[in-house]
């Protein structure tokens, strides 16, 4: 078990936080209050805020405004804590607290009247400046600002500036001015956002300083500057700030490592804040970064953390009751699938394709029956898989997805095909084709998809026909850009003239696919379609064209043991042919002894095997099949690159 397993393990294991918490300080409930705010929890983010504010001596329900001309002084909240003036900042951070969570809820009074008692303690404090820009301003220093206040706050801004208030208080106008010109694409407004952190680091407000450096290190993050993310990022977690805030900075952490390409880096920050998350209670957070931490350990290979990670998103999402909890089982199952855990895959496909039908989400159903499809296929239970692609494909077209039913009939199509000789694909393939085309304006990457199956398909019968298809599939491919489908349809094209005993046109499609490939910097794929070029020419009598192209692709493509083997044993098999038996043998000897390399060079390895030059092109991009499907090994049908 690697060192990440045995972590998501101890995660699992640790005890739920207990709902009925009650922290021994106000300074407690204010964490409480934050965690349960992060947590989507609003009554017990309002519970706990003023259960904090009743041990400092200012608390009090906030769902009633003070009764008309009732004195100031004598509002609930107005006085200044017993305690030491950390006291009075912490029932100014409930008061907060409060304003934010009732409004979004949705009590806008009540939001508004927990505004006014946390201005009146600031008179209470005598911080006139800060107390009438709140005041000025009311709930709207508690919540997003919209694009339409912008003014409002310019307007503020002017005011309070020229009456005179510290830089620290006009930066409670400043940032939120700053995310609307951020959120409105503006770049530069991270210049302003700095500045806003800045003042509050000078004015000794560390909370507000933590929530700047919050939208300074998310701004950076986006921007693609990570570098600064990260600066920004540690400079927050060097601050006195809860359990939440901590995980979401953790979480752009893990953001930032990624994109610098720092894998072990990003790992570590998301488990991070997946420990806090969890601990915190905050089950929609915990969600996203065990999601996170599933990804990076899937692209490291190490499933076992990666179905790890996935079941605690299953538990956390289950417990948060989220609408979204089908789409973490699915993930969970898919993981399994591609942790060839099919029996367990299985189980958890099969549950959630039965919860999901009583629920009556046929669209989610049938996501789930395409992954239990695959399950079904690695298991050789084809009738079964069949079935499952077949159900889905049904209920996708009942949805309004056409494009979706189209591939689950090409994943049916493309099992049928296992079987050479086999025509029984065809009509699958004919109402992918149709079905594809109906929805081509929603769904546009499906129809060239099950025009190249179908191509494909009605050449190896025979059908001349089928290159009508693999045409407008070629030309689909390059009408949108699709670099490397361009070169994937040529390359089957090629094949598919080779089948219909079209020797020359063959060759010259497949070295126009070696070709796009190579653009596509897809050199597996480049090397395939000239092996397959010298075959044709071999086959077809002219092995003095042959030779000098299996040597070439020999020496462009040295690194590749599987290609360089096929060259060197494709030459050997020319030159017995032309009469040259001493260069044979020598081709040969070059073949067996690059294998025998590669077995010293990876002991543990089977050997590279080798480079069928029948075989179609390269690696198909993921086009969106199920996840965890790593298809069928290199002799790759066209309709593999539907995650069949």
């Amino acid at each position: 078990m690697s060192a990440l397993a045995e972590r998501l393990r101890g995660i699992l294991a640790e005890p739920q936080p207990n709902p009925l918490a009650s922290p021994a300080d106000a300074r407690g409930w204010l964490e409480l209050a934050y965690e349960r705010a992060y947590g989507e929890d609003h009554d017990g983010a309002v519970r706990a805020a003023e259960s904090g504010l009743a041990l400092l001596g200012g608390g009090g329900p906030t769902t009633a405004a003070p009764a008309a001309g009732e004195p100031a002084a004598e509002v609930a909240g107005s006085e200044v804590p017993a305690g030491a003036a950390a006291d009075a900042d912490t029932a100014l951070s409930l008061w907060g607290v409060v304003a934010s969570v009732r409004h979004l809820s949705g009590e806008e009074d009540a939001a508004a009247e927990a505004a006014r008692r946390r201005v009146l303690l600031l008179r209470a404090l005598g911080r006139a400046h800060q107390a009438d820009l709140e005041e000025h301003l009311g709930p709207l220093l508690f919540r997003e600002p919209r694009p339409e206040e912008a003014a409002i706050l310019e307007a503020a801004l002017a005011t309070h500036a020229a009456s005179g208030a510290p830089e620290e208080v006009l930066a409670d106008v400043r940032l939120p001015l700053a995310v609307c010109r951020y959120e409105a694409g503006e770049e530069s407004a991270l210049e302003d956002l700095e500045s806003c952190a800045a003042a509050y680091r000078d004015g000794g407000r560390s909370e507000s300083q933590a929530g700047a450096l919050l939208y300074l290190a998310h701004g950076y993050a986006k921007a693609g500057q990570p570098q600064d993310a990260l600066r920004k990022a540690d400079e927050l977690l060097a601050l006195p700030v809860n359990r939440a805030m901590q995980a979401a900075v953790w979480m752009v952490k893990a953001a930032s490592h990624s994109a610098l390409d720092h894998p072990l880096e990003a790992e570590g920050c998301a488990v991070r804040a997946l420990e806090l998350y969890s601990g915190a209670g905050v089950r929609r957070g915990a969600v996203s970064a065990a999601a996170l931490v599933a990804n990076l350990a899937s692209q490291s290979l190490d499933q076992e953390s990666a179905v790890a990670a996935w079941r605690i998103a299953v538990e956390q999402a289950e417990r948060g009751e989220f609408g979204e909890t089908w789409a973490v089982l699915l993930a969970l199952g898919n993981q399994l699938l591609e942790a060839e855990e099919f029996l367990l895959a299985e189980e958890v496909l099969e549950g959630l394709a039965s919860s999901l039908e009583l629920a009556g989400q046929e669209a989610d159903q049938a996501r789930t029956l395409m992954s239990l499809g695959h399950c079904l296929r690695h298991q050789e239970r084809e009738n079964e898989a069949l079935a499952a692609w077949d159900r889905a494909a049904g209920l996708f077209e009942r949805e309004g997805l056409p494009g979706d039913a189209a591939r689950a009939l090409l994943s049916a199509g493309t099992l049928l095909t296992r079987e050479e000789g086999s025509t029984d694909a065809l009509p699958y393939f004919e109402r992918a084709a149709t079905l594809a085309r109906r929805g081509a304006e929603a769904d546009p990457a499906a129809l060239p998809q099950a025009l190249h199956a179908l191509g494909h398909a009605l050449c190896e019968s025979g059908d001349a026909d089928g290159l009508v298809h693999l045409d407008e599939a070629i030309r689909l491919a390059d009408d949108h850009g699709a670099e490397w489908h361009s070169a994937d349809f040529r390359d089957t094209r090629a094949r598919s003239l080779w089948a219909l005993g079209h020797g020359p046109e063959a060759v010259a499609a497949a070295l126009e696919a070696a070709d796009l490939f190579r653009e596509a910097e897809d050199d597996d794929g480049s090397a395939n379609a000239e092996l397959f070029a010298a075959h044709v020419l071999a086959e077809t009598g002219r092995g003095g064209e042959a030779v000098p192209m299996y040597r070439l692709i020999a020496e462009e493509h040295r690194t590749s043991v599987a290609h360089y083997y096929a060259a060197q044993l494709g030459l050997s098999a020319v030159l017995d042919g032309l009469g040259l038996p001493a260069q044979a043998r020598e081709a040969r000897q070059l073949a067996d002894q690059a294998l025998l390399d590669a077995e010293e060079d990876d002991p543990g390895s089977p050997g590279a095997g080798p480079a069928d030059p029948e075989a179609g092109g390269g690696a198909a991009p993921d086009d969106g099949g199920a996840a965890g499907d790593t298809g069928s090994g290199p002799a790759r049908h066209p309709g593999d690159d539907t995650g069949s």
